[in-house]
């Protein structure tokens, strides 16, 4: 029975021995999005915030002091033009006009009298030139007093929406002093951005920017630098910059808090962009993307080094191979070589 026993690990490791090493199973294809790259401004966009307002925006006074008699309008009431905004207690004003038309008519009639007597030659040349003088003086006078009078109110030079109201009924208010901001509905809307000397200087009339704003999330409104200012606010020295949008059937208001991505135009170089998603790993001088031959389904790891990043893009400092995609959804698990299978393609923001 003993050579028995030790036969049979024998005969059982030789069987073992005897049969062919089992095949690994191939790993299945990866399914992956890709992109392929786009060209775009070779310099980051300029991004600032911004708030909303109607590009003209005016504000109305008075051109003599007194007391508010009534002020018919409220923040938020559409006007049109020339419509009685705001009026003034005339009884001052009324009273100056008097008394600036009866000095004019003792002035004439002296006048008169002194052109007789001149002709008589009661009169010098000189004291007929005086009372001409006065004659004249007293008329501007009576010009300025009924201009006042005429002017006693506030009319609507536009047609727009009251913005702001600065004073109310029965106030006493000086001349030039603001009683209502008008905004002029036909002047469109703009996001009024204030910016450093070093961002306003890469920007133009005409150059595109996308508009973001918190009062209405998930939405993007085109628009276009329409005024660079080419003098700093003394108080801020900040640059004005209007960047004219339409609002379509969005609620705006004036006031509201917006973001600008502007994309510069200046220089005219391009560089390539491709989503942030496609960015596997390293850092700015050199950074993993998988790519994706036309028509492959193979994909190669390639370094590329990258310039900026713009919101959801990289912009690359050197251009990816031609003809290449790169891998976005799916990269972080891909090895170079790994063979994949496109589910997506889409090509980069422009």
């Amino acid at each position: 029975m003993r050579p028995v026993l030790i036969l049979l690990p024998a005969l059982f490791l030789a069987a073992c021995g005897s049969g062919e090493p089992a095949a690994v199973p191939e790993a299945p294809p990866r399914n992956v999005h890709i992109a392929l790259p786009e060209s775009g401004p070779a310099t980051p966009p300029v991004e600032s915030n911004g708030v909303v307002a109607y590009r003209d925006e005016t504000r109305l006074s008075f051109m003599v002091p007194g007391i508010i008699r009534e002020l018919g309008v409220r923040e938020g009431d559409t006007v049109k033009a020339g419509q009685p905004l705001a009026t003034l207690e005339l009884t001052q004003v009324d009273a100056g006009s008097t008394q600036a038309r009866e000095g004019w008519l003792k002035a004439k009639r002296d006048l008169e009298r002194g052109e007789k007597l001149f002709r008589d030659d009661v009169l010098t040349r000189e004291q007929l030139d005086d009372l001409t003088t006065a004659e004249r003086v007293a008329r501007a006078g009576l010009s300025s007093a009924d201009f006042a009078r005429n002017n006693a109110r506030i009319v609507a030079p536009t047609g727009g929406t009251v913005l702001r109201r600065l004073a109310e009924s029965r106030e006493m208010v000086a001349a030039g002093q603001p009683v209502l901001t008008l905004g002029d509905t036909g002047s469109g809307m703009v996001l009024r951005l204030g910016l450093a000397d070093r961002e306003v200087v890469r920007l133009k009339s005409g150059d595109s920017a996308v508009l973001r704003f918190d009062a209405f999330p998930g939405k993007e409104f085109a628009g276009k630098v329409q005024e660079v200012s080419r003098a700093a606010d003394p108080r801020m020295g900040t640059y004005r910059v209007d960047i004219a949008f339409d609002p379509g059937q969005t609620p705006f208001v004036s006031g509201l808090i917006g973001r600008a991505e502007i994309r510069s135009s200046a220089d005219g170089e391009t560089l390539q962009y491709i989503p942030l998603a496609a960015l596997v790993e390293g850092d700015q001088r050199n950074m993993l993307v998988y790519l994706l031959p036309k028509g492959g389904n193979q994909v190669k790891a390639h370094r590329v080094p990258v310039a900026f990043i713009a919101g959801d893009r990289a912009a690359l400092a050197q251009p990816l191979p031609a003809g290449r995609a790169v891998v976005t959804e799916g990269a972080v698990y891909l090895r170079d070589g790994d063979k994949v299978l496109v589910t997506a393609e889409a090509a980069a923001k422009p």
